[in-house]
């Protein structure tokens, strides 16, 4: 990872208790994940556009413009990737049955 990346990952104000707001860690990674084309911007690439523009919105409407993207919205795209990563993230059920036994 870049020093630029780095350093925009490191400033962005990320926290570990849960928040309504996503990161801007967690937006660049459902911005890099919800590429659908075959050729892809990697992650240093989709921070560095951040970087350059005037927020996630342009980025969002960059990548979409050059059919990388195919979600309506960037709220649709940060939604979808929220509920991918917190479904892999919560216990089974039979895991919290086997907790309680």
């Amino acid at each position: 990872m870049s020093t630029t990346s780095l350093r925009l990952l490191m400033g962005s104000g990320y926290r570990r208790e849960p928040s309504a707001m996503p990161s801007d860690s967690q937006i660049a990674h459902a911005l890099y994940d919800a590429q659908s084309a075959p050729t892809q911007k990697s992650l240093d690439e989709i921070l560095s556009m951040a970087q350059r523009s005037s927020g996630w919105t342009q980025v969002f409407k960059q990548l979409k413009t050059e059919g990388l993207i195919t979600e309506q919205t960037l709220g649709h795209v940060v939604a979808r990737w929220t509920n991918r990563t917190m479904r892999t993230r919560r216990p089974s059920l039979a895991s919290v049955e086997n907790i309680s036994a």
